[in-house]
């Protein structure tokens, strides 16, 4: 009996094996003794071979995903992932009447048919996993409405969590599906009869302005139902029930007559998941409110005048929007009868409840936020598609940048390399397109969308390009940004590629930039002349300042250090340029002052700046003068105790002559700089010395404010100002103002004489000289961070602000 000695070697079928195996084996021993006869050896047979269908399927990527024709299974998957997202945009967007008011029973399948391994680990797990995600996804889609858990358990149906408007008490009685306590494992076969009866027990009291809907995850191939299902489904649509099922396996002939006979005809609620992905997205799908369908017109009396069907028909129903109480002591809320601190109190009744939205346990009023009302309202008026927009297209339009995002767009093509470009995509690849596809469904050969709108012509960016913020993409568009008038009188911005004595800017070759500052920088590949160097802002809506922010400051004013940064503002015809002459009134001469201020420049609105993030919303850095006429700022009777008056007069604060981008300083603390007058330092700090740093400043000033892009920020003058000099160090006539930096390089400029009104007194008429010169105090001429920023006009004076890094 050569069958019965037959070893099985391996578990693995004989289908594998295209011949015969190589070797023979037998469970009996031959001899060794030689001169012996040898047993004549039984031929060995091979196991019966298994037909096709008696093998497992093992749902496999290898096996659902075939590879591209060049072997590229990354481009196949991707592809496949690609067009699955563009199905899903694949909706009519037509506003339809739709209940927003929604009481919805999901029945989970929790028989042994969904422990099939063919969804990794199995399908109870993949399905337990994805259905809370699903539950957060419908109550943040549709927060007024409602939803009850049941599951399909060893033929009879159990319920899992009440109905109720709270995604927390589902999701935890989900997690307690899979409990070592209380938890239910799958067993047995489900009934779909039995998950209808109790669906409709749990939907039969709810308000007839809301929809009932019964959602239906079914994974098995049979329902063990105790009587006539028919009867039920009849049941279903007369309560106006309507049924969705979410298949796991073959579609089934009962579930097909659920659904249809509950959906006046419409098959398209039964739905087949054939991997996880499908069952997540099929489950998300059905956050959507369905639409209200009218009751078609009685064909026997056709004259007869015919109620409105009461599903569609409009209907008024109260709500309160109670507001938050905050209690000092427990109190118990009606909703769980638990002692609680704070809550929402009804607005009919005053009961308290713990969460909205939610019915009033009380006097049933329902409860909710204006927000989820707002939430709701994009249902019932949804966003248009969005249109592929062709290479001829963009050309014709001329658009540079995305106005979602501000993405700049790259140049289109021409008409020759778009056509080659096609011919190679669409014929040598035989890349297929969906003949069902629409013009806004199908992947878009520049990368762009535009509104189908008529009257919005906006352009988006979806898949291709990298998300920039605005300040990105300034910041890579320049190292150190100016402003200034080219040879034919035209004012363009530029960036200072290498570092440039402030006299030697004028003249020299600069790389364009086209754009402002709010919406970015762009290179343009051009250079030219600077003829006259301007303010690096053309305007500010506003300029803030930070009064007494250095330590050392505060202790020559004998002041104590502030706990809060002190502001005031300097209106925006205080801006001035590097060199522009400032007329000074003559009531103002007599005590006049330089402060040397490191200075931000916001690149976009901005509103609650949390201090760690402070660099996403900056342009960049520069130095700023806060001219201060002293005789209107101490005395108390003059200012008042303000500072705003003695500091807002018409160009009182210069500004440039660049603006260094952030990417060249990653610490603006770590900055050190000196101001010298007639060769006597009077300011000597390093920004370490502050005591609001700029991160600090920017979130205090944007709290609860909105910052403007191109909003001026001075933080703050340092030690060695000259109203605390003995004697005064204020500026006078032939004052020679230098700052030095021992390892960068100094800009610096010679000034031009104001020449002040002939109405002004004869003392006031003579102009005020200040030679400036460039100090040879350095070591090398490497500046990469502040090498460009000096400086300051004040009457002919100019006050220069220099920065390095601390050693």
């Amino acid at each position: 009996m050569a069958d019965s000695d037959y070893d099985f070697d391996d578990e693995s079928s004989a289908d594998e094996y295209v011949g015969a195996k190589s070797g023979t084996s037998s469970t009996r021993a031959q001899s060794s003794v030689p001169g012996k006869r040898r047993k004549v050896e039984a031929p060995v047979k091979e196991p019966p071979k298994r037909q096709a269908w008696e093998t497992e399927y093992s749902r496999t990527v290898q096996k659902t995903i075939e590879p591209a024709d060049d072997g590229t299974l990354g481009q196949s998957v991707q592809e496949r992932e690609e067009e699955r997202k563009r199905k899903r945009l694949r909706k009519d967007t037509k506003p339809f009447q739709r209940g927003i008011i929604r009481h919805v029973v999901l029945v989970l399948d929790l028989s042994e048919a969904m422990m099939e391994k063919d969804m990794r680990p199995n399908r109870y797990i993949t399905m337990i996993n994805y259905t809370q995600d699903y539950i957060r996804e419908f109550f943040e889609q549709n927060p007024i409405s409602q939803m009850s858990v049941l599951g399909m358990h060893d033929g009879v149906c159990i319920r899992v969590s009440e109905l109720s408007g709270n995604p927390a008490e589902h999701v935890a009685a989900i997690q307690g599906l899979r409990s070592k306590d209380d938890g239910k494992e799958p067993k047995g076969a489900p009934s779909l009869q039995n998950a209808l009866e109790l669906a409709r027990a749990t939907l039969y009291h709810t308000p007839s302005h809301g929809t009932r809907e019964v959602i239906v995850v079914f994974g098995s191939l049979l329902s063990l139902d105790p009587g006539d299902i028919h009867q039920t489904v009849k049941a279903c649509v007369r309560d106006r029930i309507r049924v969705s099922v979410i298949g796991m396996g073959a579609r089934l002939k009962i579930c097909t007559e659920i659904v249809t006979r509950t959906n006046a005809g419409d098959e398209s609620e039964y739905t087949i998941a054939t991997d996880q992905e499908m069952l997540k997205e099929l489950l998300l799908a059905t956050t959507t409110p369905p639409v209200i369908r009218a009751t078609a017109p009685s064909v026997a009396a056709p004259a007869a005048p015919q109620a409105p069907d009461p599903s569609s028909a409009a209907a008024l129903m109260m709500m309160g929007f109670p507001s938050r109480v905050v209690e000092d002591q427990l109190t118990m809320c009606a909703c769980h009868g638990n002692l609680t601190m704070g809550g929402y109190t009804c607005s009919r009744c005053s009961a308290k409840v713990c969460s909205l939205p939610i019915t009033c346990p009380s006097c049933q009023l329902t409860l909710l936020l204006s927000t989820h009302l707002a939430r709701s309202y994009h249902h019932l008026f949804p966003l248009r598609n969005w249109s592929t927009v062709s290479w001829s297209r963009a050309r014709e339009k001329g658009s540079k940048q995305c106005v979602g995002c501000l993405a700049s767009f790259g140049d289109p093509p021409s008409s020759n390399n778009e056509r080659s470009e096609a011919e190679q995509d669409g014929e040598v690849n035989k890349v297929k397109r969906d003949e069902e596809d629409s013009e806004e469904q199908k992947a878009s050969e520049s990368g762009r969308l535009t509104s189908l709108v008529p009257r919005s012509q906006s352009l988006l960016l979806p898949f291709r390009v990298n998300y920039l913020s605005t300040t990105t993409r300034a910041m890579s568009a320049f190292e150190r940004l100016i402003r200034f008038e080219d040879k034919d009188g035209k004012t363009v911005y530029g960036n200072l590629e290498k570092e440039v004595p402030t006299k030697e800017i004028e003249g020299s070759s600069v790389e364009v930039l086209e754009g402002d500052v709010k919406s970015g920088f762009k290179k343009t590949g051009q250079k030219t002349t600077v003829g006259k160097l301007l303010c690096p802002l053309p305007t500010t809506n506003i300029i803030l300042c930070v009064g007494l922010n250095y330590r050392r400051h505060a202790e020559e004013c004998n002041l104590q250090i502030p706990s809060n940064p002190a502001i005031f503002t300097k209106p925006s015809d205080a801006l001035a340029g590097p060199l522009e002459d400032i007329p000074i009134h003559p009531s103002c001469q007599s005590q006049l002052d330089y402060e040397g201020e490191l200075t931000l420049v916001v690149s976009k609105d901005c509103k609650n700046i949390a201090a760690k993030d402070y660099a996403d919303y900056l342009l960049g850095y520069t130095i700023s003068n806060d001219v201060s006429a002293r005789n209107y700022q101490l005395p108390a009777s003059i200012s008042g105790g303000q500072f705003g008056y003695a500091k807002s007069f018409d160009k009182f604060a210069p500004v440039g002559p660049c603006i260094v981008s952030p990417k060249l300083i990653p610490d603006p603390q770590k900055l050190k700089y000196w101001t010298k007058v007639n060769g006597e330092k009077r300011q000597e700090t390093g920004t370490d010395d502050m005591i609001f740093k700029v991160g600090e400043v920017l979130e205090h000033l944007s709290r609860g404010t909105t910052l403007r892009a191109g909003t001026v920020i001075l933080t703050g003058t340092p030690s060695g100002v000259g109203l605390f000099m003995e004697p005064k160090g204020f500026l006078k006539d032939g004052d020679e103002v230098e700052v030095i930096s021992k390892r960068y390089y100094i800009l610096s400029v010679y000034l031009s004489l104001l020449q002040l009104p002939a109405k002004y007194p004869s003392h006031a008429r003579q102009p005020y000289t200040l030679k400036v010169s460039n100090t040879p105090n350095w070591r090398a001429p490497i500046g990469r961070i502040f090498e460009n920023i000096s400086c300051f006009s004040l009457l002919s004076n100019h006050v220069f602000g220099d920065f390095s890094q601390i050693d």
